[in-house]
Parts: C-alpha cells; sequence; structure tokens
C-alpha cells in the first residue's frame, strides 16, 4: 500500500479508528468484560473461546450504560501501554515517520484504539467493579475469578506474547520507528507535558487495580 493510500485512509472523515465507543463482552450472562487494548485481550480471547464459545458476546452498542452486571477491566502499566499502542499504530505505516506530517500529529496523543487511554472508555460504562493488573500473576487472578462467577477456567489463562514479540515486521517498529517518536516526544517539554496529562486519568485507575 503507498504512502498516499494510508495517507487518505487517516485523513478520511470515515476513518474509524479514532473513536472512543467502549466494548464490553458479556460472559455467560455472569459478569462483562470491559475489552481494553493491552490489557492481555489475546490471553482473554483465547480462553473464551476455547471454554465459552458459545457463552460470551459482545454487548449492543445502545446497552452498553445500561449493562447490569459486575464489570472488570485489565489494565496494563500506563505508559508501557501507550507506548506499546505506539507500536501498533505505526504499524499502519511501515518504518514512515508518520509524525512528519502536521495534521496526523494534531491528534497527539491519541491515534487510534491502541493509543486511547483506559480512562476515556471506563469512564463511559457502569462502574467497573474489578480493575485486574497486567503482571505474571495475572492468569491465577483470571482463574480466581472464573471461580467466584461460576466461569470455565480450569487453569487459568495461557500468556500470549504480545505482537512485537512474535512478527518480525512489527517487532522491527517496535525497536526502530517507536523509540524515535519516543525521543521525539521526551526532547520536547510540551509533547511530554501532553502525554503525561493525558494518561494521568489511567495512573489513578492503575493504582486501584491488584
Amino acid at each position: 500500500m503507498s504512502l498516499q493510500t494510508v495517507l487518505n485512509i487517516m485523513r478520511s472523515p470515515q476513518n474509524a479508528m479514532r473513536l472512543k465507543d467502549p466494548v464490553i463482552f458479556d460472559i455467560d450472562k455472569k459478569v462483562g468484560w470491559l475489552h481494553l487494548t493491552g490489557g492481555a485481550m489475546n490471553s482473554m480471547l483465547s480462553w473464551l473461546n476455547e471454554f465459552h464459545l458459545h457463552q460470551f458476546k459482545e454487548v449492543a452498542k445502545d446497552d452498553v450504560k445500561k449493562y447490569d452486571r459486575d464489570i472488570f477491566a485489565i489494565l496494563k502499566e500506563p505508559e508501557k501501554r501507550y507506548w506499546d499502542g505506539i507500536t501498533e499504530w505505526s504499524t499502519c505505516w511501515g518504518t514512515h515517520e508518520w509524525w512528519q506530517h502536521d495534521d496526523i500529529m494534531e491528534w497527539f496523543p491519541h491515534f487510534d484504539r491502541y493509543t486511547l487511554r483506559y480512562s476515556d472508555m471506563i469512564e463511559q460504562v457502569p462502574a467497573v467493579k474489578h480493575f485486574i493488573k497486567v503482571d505474571n500473576g495475572l492468569s491465577d487472578k483470571i482463574e480466581t475469578l472464573a471461580k467466584q462467577y461460576d466461569l470455565n477456567c480450569p487453569y487459568g489463562i495461557d500468556k500470549i506474547r504480545p505482537r512485537y514479540k512474535r512478527d518480525k515486521t512489527t517487532k522491527n517498529i517496535h525497536e526502530t520507528v517507536t523509540p524515535k517518536f519516543k525521543q521525539l516526544v521526551n526532547d520536547s517539554p510540551e509533547l511530554k507535558k501532553k502525554l503525561e496529562d493525558y494518561l494521568a486519568p489511567d495512573v489513578w485507575y492503575y493504582a486501584k487495580a491488584k
């Protein structure tokens, strides 16, 4: 795909990559999972597809705000999650330094769902009851949660590595493109402050996670 084609897609009014609509998956009519990028979503979907294939479904957009079951959310450390998100966003561009386009940089720091902060989605749904931290104990925590809601999770969830650790092209972007943009942000007091302010609500929610 040519650079001009990518730019046309990004600049199109029909580009839906920056939508902020929250997504909840209802699991067996017992509990809701707030789907957040960077929140172990591949590991979660692997478990659900294996053990609850016909019992989990996305809640209709019009029903999200009135969802009345307990909700849980899985949170990665906000700054790490943001830069991992920049890697995912950058895969749209290959190795092109997309930040050279002023109109694209006007979106900073929110470029797509991978860089959309957690708080923007958390605050659009009924109160989240369980905030779960992404760490080495995540599998055990999901197994414990499953038992609480009588779900089938006999041995926790598998750890599925992020794309930048298993896909050669994405790994290259993560190691070469993302650091350049991160340096650009860190070298600019204005951009750095803007990102810190943007992530501050996520830092607050992450502090609540266990």
